[in-house]
């Protein structure tokens, strides 16, 4: 747990450092700062984290480019990727999850919901489940994950402000 609350300072103070000359223009370009969330539910942990895909593309192309193979071309319409980790702590280390089958719901503020099966990508501790979705409207998105297990369901909600 302390190397994933290490991890997550790291990339906090990184997208704080970098994104603050991005949010100071983000009013002007629509630019997101990505911010992870992370949910207990009993045995695993599912973290979530949404970013642009205009800045995916330009910042990091190689993440891209295999979220493109896994999940294919966002459409015109799509802006976002939600990225869904599923894990666990295993004597001190993080444990990735990969047996389920993964959706999400995404609800906009102003009620519009798309629901879609996430896919399964390779990140370097594990494996994610993601996909793309419209996520243009500012204001507060309601995010729900949706996981089957062996027949069960399990319902994990977020909210998520877009700037």
């Amino acid at each position: 747990m302390r190397k994933f609350v290490a991890l997550m300072l790291f990339v906090g103070a990184f997208l704080f450092a970098g994104g603050f000359s991005v949010s100071l223009s983000s009013e002007k370009t629509g630019v997101v700062i990505p911010t992870p969330l992370t949910k207990n539910v009993g045995e695993y942990y599912v973290s979530i984290g949404v970013f642009s895909i205009a800045e995916l593309e330009k910042n990091f192309p190689r993440a891209y480019k295999l979220l493109v193979k896994h999940h294919g071309k966002p459409s015109r319409n799509h802006t976002h990727h939600l990225a869904v980790s599923i894990w666990k702590e295993e004597k001190g280390k993080e444990v990735f999850l990969s047996d389920y089958e993964v959706e999400a719901e995404v609800r906009s503020p102003l009620l519009r919901a798309t629901r879609k099966k996430l896919t399964k990508y390779p990140h370097q501790y594990g494996d994610n489940y993601g996909g793309w979705f419209d996520m243009s409207d500012k204001g507060l998105y309601h995010i729900a994950v949706i996981i089957h297990e062996n027949g069960k369901t399990k319902r994990v909600t977020f909210d998520y402000l877009m700037q």
